[in-house]
């Protein structure tokens, strides 16, 4: 049990280091090695720019000043991320932190206080504040629903 404890003091200390965390229900692997982080069952990470929610998710990192730094996370199954005001939703994501984009694709939605935004991919430009959302194929659509309150 004392073993347990150490590991999660451990994990405690790197998370306060560190500019990101990753927290998971079920288990969380951290390769020192490889540097990164594999994670299953309710996992949610967070940095700088935004929150995100998967079933599963693998991170790398790289060290900066003594701090782990993300610089590319994949999320796996009902993937939900929390941007400012928007929240995209898909079933497979991939963050890139040398270009802030996040690719999702699989049953995307990307939903604001005057919009919902569906479509098969989407790549938000998190620099930019640019959305880019594409069709699976020409036979499937790309649908906007506004807001009828919304301010033109």
């Amino acid at each position: 049990m004392t073993k347990y404890i150490l590991i999660l003091f451990i994990f405690i200390f790197k998370y306060a280091q560190s500019e990101s965390y990753v927290k998971a229900g079920e288990s969380l692997i951290w390769d020192s090695e490889k540097q990164s982080y594999t994670a299953n069952g309710e996992v949610e990470f967070q940095n700088d720019k935004f929150v995100a929610f998967a079933d599963e998710m693998i991170a790398e990192y790289i060290e900066q000043k003594n701090k782990e730094v993300f610089t590319i996370v994949e999320l796996f199954n009902d993937v939900k991320i929390e941007f400012k005001d928007e929240i995209f939703k898909g079933d497979y994501a991939i963050y890139t932190r040398e270009d802030n984009i996040i690719r999702l694709t699989g049953n995307v939605s990307i939903k604001s206080p005057t919009r919902l935004l569906t479509g098969y991919e989407l790549i938000a430009d998190i620099d930019n504040n640019k959305r880019i959302l594409n069709s699976a194929d020409d036979e499937s659509l790309v649908e906007v629903l506004l807001d009828n309150n919304a301010k033109n």
